[in-house]
C-alpha cells in the first residue's frame, strides 16, 4: 500500500512537471536575481613592533602556512644599470653570513619549504611544524644577507644570454617597444634591460637597494592557513623583530603622455611570417577608481577572452591569427595605467588586422552592446570571482589591496553588486572615456619590408630598435654592378680559411647548452666528411632525441621510438648533413638568389635566398666589407604555425689548428 502511494505521488509529480514544460518559453531568457551577498569572512590583523603590518586568515583544512611580503615602495629608477633589481631576489637567497649557497637550499630542500624573493616582495610556503624553521632562514636573510661578487657575475651571464634570445622574439620586441612608447625612458616603466646596462651593475648598487627599500615599516604581510593571531604575532616577532625599520625615501615620477593621436611604431624582424600587433597608451585610473568595474567589463566584451569581439573576428571570422585580445591595467601611480589590444597575424594580414582592429574599438564607443554580450561577460565575472574567494590567500590579498592602495573598504565585499549594476550605457561611457583608437601607438613587431609601407594608412611610421631607439633609415650604399650570390658566398668562404682548409677537415663537433625552466639542455651536433651527421639532445643525463644520417639513409629516435626517415626526409638531411653549409650552397641543387642589402647590426649586409634541394628556404646575410656571414634566417611550420628562427654570428677570431691533429 505504501509503495503504491509512494508511486502515486511520483505520477502526480511528473504530470504537473509534464504539464508545466508545456507552458514553459525557452526562448524568453530568465531574469536574472539580485546579485548574491559576498561572505567573505574578515582578515585578522595586527601591526608588529617594527611597523610590519600583518593580516592573518586562518584556515585549518590543511596542515600548511603561507606567508607573503608585500612592499609598498617607490623606488629610484635604474639609471644605467637596468636589470640590477631582478637580481636582488636571487642574490639574496644565495646563502647568508652563516649559511652558504648550498647550505641554504638544502636546509629549505630538507624542510619541503618554499622560499622566493623579488624586487618588491616575498613569498614562503611550509608546513605548520616547519614554519618556525622556514621563518628562521627568511629572518636570517633579512638579516645578514650576504651578497657576493661570483653569484652576480652568474646572473649578469645568464640575463645576457636571455637578452640574446629576445632579438629572435617578436613578442619580447612588441613589449619593449610598447613600454617605451607608454611611459617613456624616464620613467621606471619604461626602463628597458640591455647588455650594456647588466654589465654596469654593481654588487653595490645591488646591496644599496637592499638596504633602502628592504624594511619592515613598508611591508605588508599576509598570513594564511593552519595558524591563529596568537601563534601568528608570536612567529612574526621572534623571527622579524630584529629586522631594522629605517626611513624609506619614496621617489616622484613623471606622468606618463597619451599620444596627440595614431602613431605607427614598427619593430624590424626581417623574414617574420607574423606580425606582433598591439594598440596601446597610458591611462589614468587607480585600483578602486569608480571606473573600473565598468571598463573591465567593456574590456571582457571587446577581446577579454574567446568569446571577445576581437577574437570572434580576427580569428573565428577572418582566420588572420591564432588570437586576438585586449586588456587593460590600472595603476597607482598617476597615469601609469594601460590599454592594449592585441594580435599575433600573418605578416600579410598585418595591416588588415590593425584596422579590424581599430573598427572594433570604435564599435563599441558608437554602438551599445547587446543584452546578450552584457550579461555573458558579467556572469563570467561573478563567476570567476567566486571562484577566487575560495582561495584563503585571496582574502588576505584584497584586505592588503584595500589598505595598500586606499580603495573603498568595501570595494571586494560589494563587487558583485556593483558588477550587476553595469549597464550597456555605463558600459559605452566608459570606452568612449577610455577606449580610444584616434588616439593610441601602433606597435607592429614583423618585417618592415612587408608591412610598413601598408601602416602608413594609420598614422605616421617610425622605424624603432629592440630598445626602442629610433633607427634612422639611411640609405645603403647602391648594389654594385655585376655581383652575384655565388661570388658573395665565396668572399665568406675564402674570409674564414679558404676552400682548401675547409675541405682538410673531416669532421666536426658543435655542442650548445641552454636552460629551460631551470633545466640545463645539452644539444650536440657531429658532422663527418662528406655528409654524415649526428645530432643528440640530452639532459639529465638522458637522450631525448637523435637524429642519425649515415649519408645514404637516416632515423630519429625519441624517448625510445625509432623512426626511419622516408624519401622526403633522406633528400633533406642529405643535403643538412653537409659538412661545410655555405660551400653546399654552391652545388648545383640549391637556388641563390641576391635579393638586395640590409643592415644587420649597423653595417650594410647582402642578403641571398637560399633554396634547397627540399623547396625549404633560407635567408643568409654577409657583411658587404668584411664578408663574413652576420646572420641567417629560416621558416619552420609546424600544426601550432609558423616562425623564423634567426641566428646571429659575430666576433670572428682566427684560431690557428693543426688539421692534421685530432682536436
Amino acid at each position: 500500500m505504501i509503495k503504491k502511494i509512494i508511486f502515486s505521488i511520483i505520477a502526480l509529480l511528473s504530470i504537473g512537471m509534464s504539464a508545466h514544460s508545456q507552458t514553459l518559453d525557452r526562448s524568453i531568457r530568465p531574469k536574472a536575481g539580485p546579485a548574491p551577498e559576498v561572505q567573505m569572512g574578515t582578515a585578522q590583523s595586527f601591526v608588529a613592533s617594527n611597523g610590519i603590518k600583518v593580516y592573518v586568515v586562518e584556515n585549518h583544512k590543511l596542515p600548511v602556512v603561507n606567508y607573503s611580503i608585500d612592499f609598498d615602495i617607490r623606488p629610484e629608477m635604474q639609471g644605467d644599470m637596468v636589470g640590477f633589481k631582478d637580481m636582488v631576489g636571487e642574490l639574496l637567497t644565495s646563502g647568508t653570513k652563516t649559511k652558504s649557497k648550498d647550505q641554504f637550499n638544502e636546509e629549505l630542500d630538507r624542510l619541503g619549504a618554499t622560499l622566493a624573493i623579488g624586487s618588491d616582495g616575498i613569498y614562503m610556503q611550509a608546513l605548520k611544524k616547519n614554519a618556525d624553521k622556514l621563518l628562521a632562514l627568511a629572518g636570517e636573510v633579512l638579516t645578514q644577507p650576504n651578497f657576493t661578487q661570483v653569484e652576480l657575475d652568474k646572473l649578469k651571464k645568464q640575463t645576457k644570454s636571455g637578452l640574446a634570445q629576445q632579438q629572435d622574439d617578436p613578442e619580447a620586441m612588441s613589449a619593449n617597444i610598447t613600454r617605451v612608447l607608454n611611459y617613456g625612458k624616464n620613467h621606471p616603466y619604461g626602463e628597458i634591460t640591455s647588455e650594456k646596462s647588466v654589465e654596469k651593475i654593481t654588487l653595490d648598487r645591488c646591496k644599496k637597494y637592499f638596504e633602502t627599500y628592504f624594511r619592515p615599516n613598508v611591508a605588508y604581510m599576509a598570513i594564511v592557513g593552519d595558524i591563529t593571531l596568537a601563534e601568528a604575532k608570536a612567529q612574526v616577532e621572534k623571527h622579524f623583530g630584529a629586522w631594522a625599520k629605517k626611513d624609506v625615501p619614496r621617489a616622484n615620477y613623471p606622468m606618463p603622455k597619451k599620444p596627440q593621436g595614431a602613431t605607427v611604431a614598427v619593430v624590424n624582424k626581417s623574414g617574420a611570417v607574423q606580425s606582433v600587433v598591439d594598440v596601446t597608451y597610458p591611462i589614468d585610473m587607480k585600483q578602486g577608481h569608480p571606473d573600473e568595474i565598468k571598463l573591465k567589463v567593456a574590456n571582457g566584451i571587446l577581446g577579454g577572452g574567446s568569446t571577445g569581439r576581437l577574437f570572434q573576428s580576427l580569428r573565428e571570422k577572418h582566420a588572420w591569427t591564432y588570437g586576438s585580445y585586449s586588456s587593460f591595467r590600472s595603476d597607482e601611480l598617476p597615469g601609469a595605467g594601460s590599454f592594449s589590444a592585441t594580435s599575433n597575424s600573418s605578416t600579410n594580414a598585418t595591416d588588415s588586422s590593425v584596422a579590424e582592429i581599430l573598427k572594433e574599438m570604435n564599435r563599441l564607443r558608437s554602438e551599445p552592446v547587446t543584452k546578450e554580450e552584457l550579461e555573458g561577460y558579467k556572469n563570467y565575472m561573478a563567476g570567476t570571482f567566486a571562484l577566487g574567494l575560495e582561495d584563503p590567500r585571496t582574502l588576505a590579498r584584497y584586505a592588503i589591496s584595500e589598505r595598500k592602495f586606499n580603495m573603498p573598504k568595501d570595494y571586494y565585499k560589494n563587487y558583485l553588486k556593483n558588477v550587476e549594476a553595469v549597464t550597456a550605457n555605463d558600459v559605452m561611457e566608459v570606452s568612449k572615456k577610455y577606449i580610444t583608437p584616434g588616439i593610441a601607438t601602433i606597435t607592429v613587431a614583423g618585417d618592415k619590408k612587408q608591412v610598413a609601407e601598408k601602416l602608413k594608412q594609420f598614422g605616421p611610421v617610425t622605424v624603432y630598435d629592440l630598445y626602442g631607439n629610433v633607427q634612422k633609415d639611411e640609405p645603403l650604399a647602391a648594389m654594385p654592378a655585376n655581383l652575384n650570390a655565388a661570388e658573395i658566398i665565396k668572399k665568406h668562404i675564402q674570409a674564414t680559411g679558404g676552400e682548401a682548409n675547409w675541405n682538410a677537415v673531416k669532421d666536426m663537433t658543435i655542442n650548445m647548452t641552454t636552460e629551460m625552466q631551470g633545466m640545463s639542455i645539452n644539444i650536440k651536433t657531429i658532422r663527418k666528411a662528406p655528409n654524415k651527421m649526428l645530432l643528440d639532445v640530452n639532459a639529465m643525463g638522458q637522450s631525448f632525441q637523435k637524429i642519425v644520417f649515415d649519408g645514404t639513409k637516416g632515423y630519429t629516435s625519441m624517448q625510445g621510438q625509432k623512426k626511419d626517415f622516408d624519401a622526403a626526409e633522406t633528400k633533406e638531411y642529405a643535403d643538412e648533413a653537409a659538412m661545410i653549409r655555405d660551400m653546399a650552397y654552391l652545388n648545383p641543387d640549391h637556388k641563390l638568389a641576391l635579393k638586395g642589402m640590409e643592415k644587420v647590426n649597423d653595417n650594410a649586409a647582402f642578403q641571398i635566398e637560399i633554396t634547397k634541394p627540399s623547396g625549404e628556404k633560407v635567408n643568409e646575410y654577409y657583411d658587404t666589407k668584411t664578408g663574413f656571414k652576420v646572420k641567417s634566417e629560416q621558416t619552420q611550420t609546424s600544426p601550432e604555425g609558423s616562425s623564423t628562427q634567426t641566428t646571429y654570428y659575430m666576433d670572428y677570431k682566427e684560431v690557428p689548428v693543426d688539421l692534421n691533429t685530432p682536436t
